[in-house]
């Protein structure tokens, strides 16, 4: 029996990684603070499948909550092969207008959530040689304004994957960090921002993309598999150009991103000129 704990796994991408996983063999953990929604999955999932699949309720910043978790699973289980950080939120807002209680909550969740996950579930990991799956975002790649918040959380996802990835390898235990872009998920509804119509953007971008949280759990499921790192799952090929532009010509990149930012803000300003910056 193979054994995977999976946050924010009642929507969205957590839900399809469940849903694959299952699929595939798995017994699933789902983790997540919608109560209704996992315990009615998690019961699918086990009917349809015949696997353990069983939810728990998880707040990813509670650190009684995480030590409760691995102790259930320790007892059902004796063990775990993998576990996915994938709970999150999203923001974006100025560094100026954006609350820094908004700033704190967005790292507390996307970064110190998954921090704390790995803290207590490492250990089984390394009994089992297991995966160490953390979603990040290709924010964590390519920095855009107006989402220092966003940027900051995702790029220390990507930072903490990275140290980990030399840290666990004489213990067996490979470690990935998935990177998508725009896809169809339900991230926009939490979402919190200086900007009343952030909420209403993100989404029509979001459901704009063509690009579906299935697609990506199935490249997640097959990539980690075969110990690929950097998963740039749910990328369009201008996302992976700009992400080679920024490592292979950083001084052509950085004059993008300024172009670009100024191009956002004449279209906020109306009456503002070049020459009035």
């Amino acid at each position: 029996m193979k054994r995977i704990l999976i946050t924010g796994s009642a929507s969205g991408l957590g839900l399809s990684l469940a849903k694959k996983y299952a699929s595939e063999g798995w017994s699933v953990c789902l983790a997540d603070i919608q109560d209704k929604e996992g315990v009615k999955i998690a019961s699918q999932l086990s009917e349809e499948h015949g696997n353990d699949c069983f939810f728990q309720h998880l707040d990813i910043t509670s650190d009684a909550q995480w030590q409760e978790l691995v102790a259930i699973i320790s007892e059902r289980w004796q063990g775990l092969d993998a576990l996915i950080n994938n709970a999150g939120v999203a923001a974006t807002g100025d560094i100026d207008t954006f609350s820094l209680k908004d700033f704190q909550w967005t790292v507390d969740i996307n970064l110190m959530g998954a921090v704390k996950g790995c803290h207590v579930c490492v250990p089984l990991l390394k009994e089992s040689k297991g995966l160490l799956i953390n979603v990040a975002s290709m924010a964590g790649l390519l920095h855009m304004g107006s989402m220092s918040a966003y940027n900051v959380s995702k790029a220390g996802m990507v930072a903490l994957s990275e140290g980990l990835l030399s840290e666990l390898d004489p213990y067996g235990v490979k470690v990935s960090v998935v990177c998508p872009a725009f896809f169809q998920s339900n991230l926009a509804k939490s979402m919190r921002s200086d900007n009343p119509d952030a909420a209403k953007i993100a989404a029509k971008l979001h459901a704009g993309t063509g690009i579906t949280a299935e697609g990506i759990a199935a490249t997640v499921f097959e990539d980690s598999r075969k110990g690929k790192h950097t998963i740039l799952a749910g990328t369009r090929l201008s996302d992976r150009i700009i992400w080679r532009l920024k490592r292979y010509l950083p001084g052509v990149y950085l004059s993008m991103m300024k172009s670009n930012a100024r191009i956002q803000f004449a279209d906020k300003n109306p009456t503002w000129t070049s020459g009035g910056i």
